[in-house]
């Protein structure tokens, strides 16, 4: 596992250390019995704890765990496990809720930094598609994009040469991420990252989503 993640892990798990795990948790689902969490399918807690498996105080117990199914099992989707939080995490600490915080701004770090990828311990391969993943915490796209500005790097330029494109190829984005992306500035990134990677192979990227940002939005 990459050592930021990890380490990001780590810090969720310390977080929440006051909060132990059960070791058997009811169902209400019909004819199905208590689910062991030794045995238990990650995708079905992600998409059930603390509704139809369990209590609510299980997601703030198994919160580490489910993150941690994030970055291990690829059908657990981030989307799925932050909604799953965001459903009941109003009443957490302001610790509890800043550790996943973090672990998400870790992921995205993680992304940026690396262009073409996939990487291992990523859930999603595109800035577009973690952008709306990371939509379930309720959060708003801000303090994603304050990060992608910040993070002033060749594979940064070229996911944002690729959110363009794929957001006129129909790829859904938000409508407050696609108005920083045709932004005046963001326009100038991109017009910079052409000239200094004039000679990469992701160069015809930069040029595309420059010409689309110079046409008049649909």
């Amino acid at each position: 596992m990459e050592a930021e993640v990890a380490s990001a892990l780590w810090q969720v798990e310390a977080a929440f250390v006051a909060h132990q795990a059960r070791d058997v948790l009811e169902s209400l689902t019909p004819r199905q019995g208590p689910v062991v969490l030794a045995e238990a399918d990650p995708l079905a807690l992600a998409l059930g704890l603390g509704e139809t498996i369990g209590a609510p105080d299980d997601v703030r117990a198994l919160t580490p765990w489910l993150l941690r199914a994030v970055v291990s099992d690829d059908r657990v989707d981030l989307h799925s496990v932050l909604s799953r939080i965001a459903t009941f995490w109003n009443g957490w600490t302001t610790s509890e809720r800043a550790a996943v915080r973090d672990f998400v701004d870790t992921l995205w770090v993680a992304l940026l930094d690396r262009h073409p990828g996939p990487v291992a311990v990523l859930p999603v391969a595109t800035a577009a598609s973690f952008l709306d993943d990371a939509s379930g915490l309720g959060d708003g796209a801000g303090r994603l994009l304050g990060i992608w500005e910040y993070k002033d790097t060749a594979s940064a330029d070229h996911h944002l040469a690729e959110l363009v494109i794929d957001a006129h190829y129909g790829a859904r984005v938000d409508p407050e991420v696609l108005g920083w992306a045709r932004a005046r500035p963001q326009r100038d990134r991109l017009e910079r990252a052409a000239a200094r990677d004039r000679p990469e192979p992701w160069a015809g990227d930069l040029g595309a989503a420059i010409d689309l940002l110079a046409a008049p939005p649909n």
